[in-house]
């Protein structure tokens, strides 16, 4: 037996904890990794123990064409099986009828890792929104202009004669709550409006949607309309965000609203989002003023259930 000599150490606290950290940490990453090969291959066994059972149903169909095999147990019951199989992984053994898998003789299934036939019942599809309008503007056909000139050019509805007021309405003043989609293109002047929830008369009452880059330097805002007059002050406005492209592009506007609930897009993101129930009902429309040139086109209105 060795002597001790001075100066002779052992491992340290420290150095014992940073072993079993790092033995630690391996074995958070290989009893996974084990795991789930364990878990693969007993899934592989599934598959090749069924094929052999599927060969036995095979081999019992060619000998009693016209016996109905009801369920495995019977493979035992006259011998072809010495004992009813199991899945590896706990999965249950079935057979599926020849008649869902379109085949002269039943299938064998693991409720774990395959059922042909058995699948879960379809959910009831979602029912699609009533549309309410819908126009690609090919045509002046269920558009009512109130004040201005309105025509169509190359697909697109425009305002046109000057710096008169224009105003356009379309829908039906009954219509509660819905969603709006157009796309409109301002190629110059100080903005459009878009009505909703309007009552569709030439003096006009609703909400207005703008898209104002004029009047409210860079702005999208709502006001409230009453006999063809605005309130001067808008009650919801947020600036235009910095490098918009404002003019000679053409941009996604979406309006939706249920009850109070107002939430206005542009090209998919929110810009004013608000409660309110001055207007409950009314139909939807467009504006515009002082000679801007903007052009509307596929306008889209669905009811919200």
């Amino acid at each position: 037996m060795k002597p001790y000599k001075k100066g002779c150490k052992g491992f340290t606290l420290i150095e014992l904890l940073v072993v079993v950290a790092i033995v630690g940490l391996l074995a958070s990453v290989a009893i996974p990794a084990y795991m789930d090969y364990v878990k693969k291959a007993r899934s592989t066994q599934c598959h090749v123990d069924r094929g052999a059972v599927q060969n036995v149903i095979v081999q019992y169909y060619h000998d009693n064409p016209d016996t109905e095999l009801k369920s495995l147990k019977q493979l035992v019951t006259e011998g072809y099986l010495e004992k009813e199989p199991n899945c590896p992984l706990d999965g249950e053994y079935v057979l599926i009828p020849a008649e869902l898998v379109d085949s002269y003789c039943p299938v064998v299934a693991c409720s774990m890792h395959y059922l042909p036939g058995l699948v879960p019942e379809e959910e009831e599809p979602e029912e699609k929104p009533e549309v309410l309008f819908s126009s690609d503007f090919d045509n002046m056909d269920s558009l009512t202009p109130l004040t201005g000139k309105w025509e169509i050019k190359d697909g697109m509805l425009v305002p046109t004669g000057g710096w008169e007021e224009h105003r356009l309405a379309f829908g039906d003043a009954k219509w509660t709550d819905y969603e709006m989609t157009v796309n409109a293109q301002l190629y110059s002047g100080w903005g459009y409006g878009i009505y909703y929830r309007a009552d569709g008369e030439r003096q006009i009452s609703g909400y207005c949607f703008q898209y104002d880059p004029g009047c409210w330097p860079d702005s999208f805002l709502v006001r409230r309309v009453y006999n063809g007059r605005e309130e001067w002050l808008p009650f919801q406005r947020v600036t235009i965000p910095d490098g918009f492209p404002v003019y000679s592009q053409p941009h996604k506007i979406s309006i939706t609203v249920e009850k109070d609930h107002h939430v206005i897009k542009v090209d998919g993101d929110t810009v004013l989002d608000f409660h309110d129930d001055t207007f409950t009902s009314g139909m939807a429309g467009f504006r515009s003023w002082c000679n801007s040139e903007v052009g509307f086109n596929n306008v889209n209105v669905t009811e919200i259930d």
